[in-house]
C-alpha cells in the first residue's frame, strides 16, 4: 500500500435522529494512516450509529463523510467497500453450510461478463487475505468446521479481501480469550504496521490501553473528547465515558459457611474427569477456562437445559433433578446463560413481555396474565438495571447489546425475594464500564442477602478482582482451584492451557483424543 498523507476516512459534524431521540449530535472523527483509533463509550452512545454512518448502512441529518480527503454525497454499503472501507460486526456474519471461500465472497462474487465466476481470481485473492491474517485454514473447509478463533480471523480476511484501508472491528474480542484473543492482537497489529487505518470499538478497557494510538470518547450521542492514549489513564477514560467516578469494589464479608450448592462427580462430557465443587452463601466462585472447556455446559447443566452424564447436584444438602429450566428455577437456582439473543431472550417481544415471561406464574390469575402488575414489574425492573431507553413496550430486539443484557439480568433478579443461587455466564459481555460496574453492584447486593454466585467470565482481570475463589476449568475438567494469594493471570492461563492435578486428586492433561481448547462456542 503506497504511503497516503491525512485522514483515511472522517466524520465532520455527524448528526442523527431517530424520530425523537438525538443518536448523534455533531461528531467529529478521523482515522489516519498506521493508526488504531478506539471508539469507546456506554451502551447508547451512538458507537453503533456512527459505524453504521460511516460504512453507508446509514445516512446522516447532517455532517459529512470524507474518505481520502473526498466528500461522499450519499455513502452506501458497496461503495464504502470500493473505496477501502472493511468492517467485521460483533455479530458474526459467515454462514454455516458455505465453505470459507463462499462465505468470504458472498454478495461479492467475481464474475466474467457472462455471468460466471471467476473462482480461480477468487481462490487467489481469498488466500492472500488469509495469508495477511496469518489464517492456515482450508478455503473448501465448512465454516461450521471453524473455531472461534478461525472465523473471527476468516471475518477480518474478507474485510481485507477488497484492497481495504480502513478496518473498523466492532468488538471483535467479545467471543475470545486467552492465546485466541492474542492470535486477533496480533493480526490488528500487523495490519497497522502495514499502513492501513483501524477503527476498534471494545468495552474492554485494557484492549484500548494494549493496542490503541488514539480514543474518541462519545457519550450520549455527543462528542466527549479525542486523546492520545498514552497521555490517558484508566480512570480518566472511566470518567470521560460515564461522566463520574465509578468507585471500586467495596470491602466484602468472608463467605459463610452454610454451603447453597454442591456438585459432587458431575461429569461434563465423554472421558472427562468428573467435577466436584462447594458453594457457599455470600462467595463469588469465579469460573475460568478457554473456549472450549466447558464452561458454558456447566452452566446449561445447572439451569437444567441439558443433562449431566452422572453425578449429583445438592441444594442446601438435598440432591435435586435437573431435568427442565424449571426444575432450576424450582430449586432456587437462577441461570444467566452466555448467550442473549439465542437463549436469553426473545427478540421480536417487548421489554415487558421479556421480563414477564420468567414471572408468569406469580403475574397470573386463573390463567391470565394481570397487565397492571406485568407492568409495575417491568417498570421495576426498568428503574432498578437502568436499561436505556426505558420503553417497556419497544421491542427488546431494538436494544443495544449491552441493554439487552441488563434485559436478561432483571428478568430472572427482578423479583425478591433474589435467588439463593445465581450462575452468571459472562455477565458483562458486550456491557460498558458504567454497565459493569452497575452489574457488579448488582452481584454485591445478591452477596449481601445470602446468595451464592457462579461468576463465569472470559475476562481475567474480572474473575481476579470479583471471586474468593476461583476454579480453572479445561477439557471438561476442573484444572486448579485456587485461592486468593494464588490469583494471577498467568497462573489461570497456566491452568486453563496445561492443566494440573485438580483439589480431587484428578489429573487433566491433554484431555481425550480429539479435544483442543480451540473447539468452538458449543462446547464452551
Amino acid at each position: 500500500m503506497e504511503h497516503l498523507e491525512g485522514p483515511l476516512i472522517a466524520a465532520h459534524g455527524i448528526c442523527k435522529r431517530y424520530g425523537g431521540v438525538t443518536a448523534l449530535q455533531d461528531v467529529s472523527l478521523e482515522v489516519l494512516p498506521g493508526e488504531i483509533h478506539a471508539l469507546v463509550g456506554e451502551n447508547g452512545a451512538g458507537k453503533s450509529t456512527l459505524v453504521k454512518i460511516l460504512t453507508g448502512a446509514e445516512t446522516p441529518d447532517a455532517g459529512k463523510v470524507m474518505i481520502l480527503g473526498e466528500e461522499i454525497g450519499t455513502l452506501t454499503p458497496g461503495k464504502a467497500r470500493a473505496r477501502g472501507i472493511g468492517v467485521v460486526y460483533q455479530e458474526p456474519s459467515l454462514i454455516s453450510g458455505l465453505t470459507v471461500l463462499e462465505g468470504m465472497f458472498l454478495g461479492g462474487e467475481l464474475r466474467r461478463h457472462a455471468g460466471v465466476l471467476e473462482r480461480k481470481a477468487m481462490r487467489s485473492k481469498a488466500r492472500d487475505a488469509l495469508d495477511m491474517v496469518g489464517a492456515r485454514i482450508r478455503l473448501g473447509s465448512d465454516v461450521s468446521a471453524l473455531s472461534v478463533a478461525e472465523r473471527q480471523l476468516v471475518e477480518i480476511a474478507r474485510a481485507l479481501l477488497f484492497d481495504a484501508r480502513v478496518l473498523i472491528l466492532d468488538e471483535p474480542s467479545a467471543i475470545l480469550s486467552g492465546p485466541e484473543l492474542d492470535r486477533v492482537f496480533a493480526v490488528i497489529r500487523n495490519v497497522r504496521a502495514a499502513g492501513l487505518g483501524v477503527l476498534y470499538i471494545s468495552h474492554r478497557l485494557a484492549e484500548i490501553f494494549q493496542l490503541a494510538d488514539r480514543a474518541t470518547v462519545l457519550k450520549d450521542g455527543g462528542l466527549v473528547a479525542t486523546r492520545s492514549v498514552d497521555n490517558l489513564t484508566t480512570d480518566e477514560l472511566i470518567r470521560l465515558m460515564v461522566g463520574r467516578d465509578v468507585g471500586t469494589r467495596p470491602p466484602r464479608k468472608p463467605p459463610r459457611e452454610r454451603v447453597v450448592l454442591e456438585v459432587r462427580k458431575l461429569r461434563l462430557r465423554p472421558g472427562s474427569a468428573p467435577v466436584s465443587f462447594e458453594l457457599r452463601a455470600g462467595e463469588v466462585l469465579g469460573v475460568a477456562g478457554l473456549v472450549g472447556s466447558s464452561r458454558s455446559r456447566l452452566a446449561s447443566i445447572l439451569g437444567g437445559v441439558r443433562p449431566a452424564r452422572s453425578g449429583t447436584v445438592l441444594r442446601n444438602g438435598r440432591p435435586v433433578r435437573l431435568r427442565r429450566p424449571r426444575d432450576a428455577a424450582r430449586a432456587g437456582i437462577v441461570v444467566i446463560p452466555e448467550d442473549r439473543k439465542r437463549e436469553g431472550l426473545i427478540l421480536g417481544h417487548s421489554l415487558r413481555e421479556n421480563i414477564a415471561l420468567a414471572h408468569l406464574s406469580e403475574l397470573s390469575r386463573a390463567g391470565v396474565v394481570r397487565r397492571t402488575e406485568e407492568r409495575r414489574l417491568a417498570s421495576e425492573a426498568v428503574r432498578r438495571f437502568g436499561i436505556r431507553p426505558p420503553l417497556i413496550d419497544a421491542s427488546v430486539g431494538a436494544l443495544s447489546g449491552g441493554n439487552q443484557q441488563k434485559a436478561v439480568l432483571s428478568k430472572w433478579l427482578v423479583t425478591e425475594p433474589p435467588p439463593e443461587v445465581a450462575v452468571l455466564d459472562e455477565p458483562t459481555r458486550g456491557v460498558d464500564v458504567g454497565a459493569k460496574f452497575e452489574i457488579y453492584r448488582l452481584i454485591e447486593e445478591l452477596l449481601g442477602g445470602g446468595a451464592g454466585v457462579l461468576l463465569i467470565s472470559s475476562e481475567l482481570p474480572e474473575v481476579i478482582a470479583m471471586s474468593d475463589r476461583i476454579i480453572v476449568m479445561r477439557a471438561g475438567a476442573i484444572a486448579g482451584t485456587l485461592k486468593p494469594d494464588e490469583f494471577s493471570e498467568e497462573t489461570i492461563l497456566r491452568l486453563a492451557v496445561l492443566g494440573e492435578e485438580s483439589e480431587s486428586g484428578a489429573v487433566t492433561g491433554d484431555g481425550p483424543a480429539g479435544l483442543t481448547a480451540n473447539q468452538g462456542a458449543g462446547g464452551a
